[in-house]
């Protein structure tokens, strides 16, 4: 992929700070999906509104999230033994807002 694309990264690195602003994702499954985005070794996190999973569904929710850091993970997980999930899509909308940190 080309340096700096929109499915290439970041275009320097991951230096620039991102607003990560929602989350759409293809899900199928039993039971809830709790959602959390992460920053680097764990220092922020955001929980995420849950989601209610169906067997089929024909719709893609888009989960709303306000979180502004270099990079950030996303954990997904259940609570209960006997729900599971599968996830087939995740797009993640997220801004440059700036190239770094104030020095």
């Amino acid at each position: 992929m080309a340096k700096g694309s929109a499915r290439g990264g970041s275009g320097s690195g991951g230096e620039n700070i991102q607003h990560f602003g929602s989350i759409r994702i293809r899900v199928t499954g039993s039971g809830v999906l709790r959602a959390r985005l992460l920053s680097l070794d764990d220092v922020r996190t955001q929980t995420l509104p849950t989601l209610t999973m169906a067997a089929a569904t024909n719709i893609q929710p888009t989960i709303l999230a306000n979180f502004t850091e270099q990079r950030a993970a996303l954990e997904l997980s259940t609570t209960a033994i006997n729900e599971f999930f599968r996830v087939n899509r995740i797009i993640v909308y997220m801004k440059t807002v700036a190239t770094g940190y104030p020095q």
